[in-house]
């Protein structure tokens, strides 16, 4: 397993040891070090990075701060002169943390609980379940399942892909409830899964076998969200 790492770290002696302990590291591969938080986030935008050795004080903004920023931050070694912040540490979940001057032997352990740390890291791949109540039954349903979901009232009906269930729920209840998945309305009374629609066909949407109404409201904000999904749009 070979991890993709950078520096960030604003002393030129600490970087050069760093780079010099990396490229004598047969698991690491150095992708670029940055002197300050800001550059090094403009290439964590474009670029996926498996592990960071992460100075504490840095100029503009602190390593700390740096890392509570991070919305999906990759693994974490901290190194730092100043004991105090492993704390710090602890409590943001960094894989290890190097105190300087510390030795090539210190360094690869603090690497080799970084491999360790990502061989069993959780696989987020698998698929998040919702609860959803219905005929007097408690249903665990997974949202890839979910195709999508139709209000009439004060009940909704959930189309998924081996039944279908009568809820007495909103559909800005479910909305709530399914923000931050791939789900939008299509329709005032309709809240499809984009994931699942094959194609547009006018203003219909087809997924699995429903032929769902797409408004004339709502179709050029989900024209736009299809974009890039590869999905086939007629009339």
């Amino acid at each position: 397993m070979i991890l993709k790492c950078i520096i960030i770290e604003d002393e030129p002696a600490a970087r050069e040891i760093l780079q010099r302990n990396i490229s004598n590291c047969p698991d690491l591969s150095w992708c670029g070090s940055f002197e300050d938080p800001f550059t090094a986030q403009s290439f964590l935008d474009n670029n996926t990075i498996d592990l960071i050795f992460l100075d504490i004080n840095l100029p503009g903004m602190s390593g700390i701060s740096f890392l509570r920023a991070l919305l999906k931050p990759p693994l974490v070694i901290f190194t730092t002169a100043y004991p105090k912040y492993a704390v710090d540490g602890f409590d943001l979940e960094v894989v290890d943390f190097l105190l300087k001057p510390f030795s090539f032997e210190r360094f690869f352990k603090a690497v080799n609980k970084a491999k360790e740390r990502l061989v069993h890291k959780p696989d987020t791949s698998v698929s998040r379940k919702i609860t959803v109540k219905a005929d007097k039954r408690i249903y665990q349903i997974d949202l890839d399942e979910l195709l999508y979901v139709e209000s009439c009232g004060d009940y909704t009906t959930v189309f998924c892909t081996d039944k279908k269930l009568i809820t007495h729920e909103t559909l800005k209840s479910w909305e709530e409830k399914l923000n931050g998945f791939s789900f939008q309305k299509i329709h005032r009374s309709v809240l499809i899964n984009l994931q699942k629609i094959d194609h547009i066909d006018g203003n219909m949407a087809i997924i699995a076998k429903h032929r769902v109404i797409v408004s004339e409201a709502y179709r050029e904000q989900l024209i736009n969200q299809l974009n890039g999904r590869n999905i086939t749009r007629i009339g």
